[in-house]
């Protein structure tokens, strides 16, 4: 099998070969003391390693490559900043190696010392094309090791949303009301329209809505004609008639520009999540509760975002899915999976960047104890880790899941994974 540089840097940073009486391919003695630290930015794979040569110790870096030749190839030769490294990892040794100062780099082997099982098992699964690599073997990972790899997992998928979240406040002016308007409204859109939603949120700035919080049809006139929807409405009904009248004017006083129809999306979808019911609701929230992002903020339970978001919408929207198009009329709530599922992925990443910003470790608290108290998110994804026997129990639960299967398993990076690493190790 072909083996890559990057399985060699696990080998070696976990020590997953035979390093007793190691000698280098001059037949010098080699004792490892630390193996070193990852280097992720330019220069040798390793950092501040420590070894002992012939009882000689060394303190410096670590360069490995699958042939020794891969030294000149990649033109360390020429590079000063590689006369640090003080041993030359190799797969198979092919030629003697010097660095810039002409001095013969000592160099270690280990084809000859890393058990075939392991290279085999990794290989299966780099090839297979199951659900995830490790479907057949997952059952084997303690449950000590799956929830502590769980917990990584949670904090890395809320640093990550909440790097997205700290890009849109610099490019908001650190407007913290702004951001929260935005990215609800991204949430409410959802896969289909989420991007449309948060452009219209972005082209209605939160400060002139604010600025006519107290009237709910001048807060739809602006969502609803900065849209583009109510353009081609027909204005034989009241309501569109004075949703379109209250609009010119606005539009008129604002300078405002809509977006156009065609960027919404209404195929194949249930009528509940047309993009003008979820204008509606967004244009009621807003009316409901002013300065949302500090109303969110001082929640002191998760219950109570929620009733925030738990919303009646406009008489007209009662027996209306689209304009001028008659339907049942019954009351058309958020329904309770959608609103956990914008406290999961919208509001508690908000709380956690804003504890970031901040420097405020209790916001951040508050977002992870809003993800353990809400019921694990029911998807693709969490029913395929079930078929596997790993249920989630909370939202912090399945979020981690997410993240793992979307970013680990998806890409096959079993090497960056604790169960992959504790498989692999496994296979010696």
């Amino acid at each position: 099998m072909q083996i890559k540089e990057e399985l060699l840097y696990h080998i070696w940073l976990f020590r997953l070969f035979d390093f007793k009486r190691l000698h280098s391919t001059n037949g010098e003695e080699i004792e490892i003391i630390e193996t070193g630290f990852r280097n992720t930015n330019a220069g040798p794979d390793f950092i501040m390693s420590k070894i002992r040569i012939n009882n000689q110790l060394w303190v410096g870096n670590i360069e490995i490559h699958v042939k020794s030749s891969d030294w000149n190839l990649h033109g360390h030769t020429e590079d000063p900043s590689f006369n640090s490294v003080i041993l030359h990892i190799v797969w198979i040794h092919d030629h003697e190696i010097k660095n810039n100062l002409n001095q013969v780099i000592p160099c270690l082997e280990l084809h000859s010392k890393v058990d075939n099982r392991l290279l085999l098992y990794y290989d299966y699964m780099i090839q297979n094309q199951l659900w995830i690599p490790c479907a057949k073997s997952i059952s084997l990972v303690s449950n000590i090791t799956k929830e502590s790899w769980l917990s990584r997992l949670m904090a890395e998928r809320l640093e990550l949303k909440s790097n997205s979240i700290l890009d849109s406040l610099e490019q908001n002016n650190r407007d913290w009301e702004s951001v929260c308007f935005q990215k609800l409204a991204r949430s409410l859109g959802g896969q289909v329209n989420g991007e449309t939603m948060e452009v219209l949120a972005r082209i209605t700035p939160m400060t002139m809505l604010y600025k006519h919080r107290d009237q709910l049809l001048q807060i739809e006139a602006l969502l609803f004609g900065q849209s583009g929807l109510l353009a081609d409405a027909n204005q034989s009904e009241d309501y569109i008639f004075k949703l379109k009248n209250e609009y010119s004017f606005l539009r008129s006083k604002y300078n405002l520009k809509p977006l156009k129809a065609s960027q919404w999306k209404f195929m194949r979808m249930r009528p509940a999540n047309f993009p003008t019911m979820r204008i509606a609701q967004l244009a009621r929230i807003l009316f409901q509760t002013d300065f949302l992002f500090s109303k969110f903020l001082s929640a002191a339970h998760v219950n109570e975002v929620i009733n925030m978001l738990d919303v009646t919408i406009t008489q007209y929207w009662k027996n209306h899915y689209t304009f001028n198009t008659e339907s049942e009329n019954k009351e058309k709530h958020l329904g309770k999976e959608t609103i956990h599922t914008i406290v999961i992925n919208t509001i508690s990443p908000l709380m956690f960047a804003y504890g970031i910003s901040t420097a405020n470790e209790l916001y951040k608290e508050k977002a992870i104890e809003w993800l353990e108290s809400l019921p694990a998110e029911k998807n693709t994804i969490t029913k395929g880790w079930a078929a596997l026997q790993w249920k989630a129990g909370t939202a912090m639960d399945s979020q981690a899941l997410i993240q793992l299967k979307n970013k680990y398993c998806n890409d096959k990076k079993c090497l960056q994974c604790n169960i992959g690493h504790q498989l692999i190790k496994s296979h010696i």
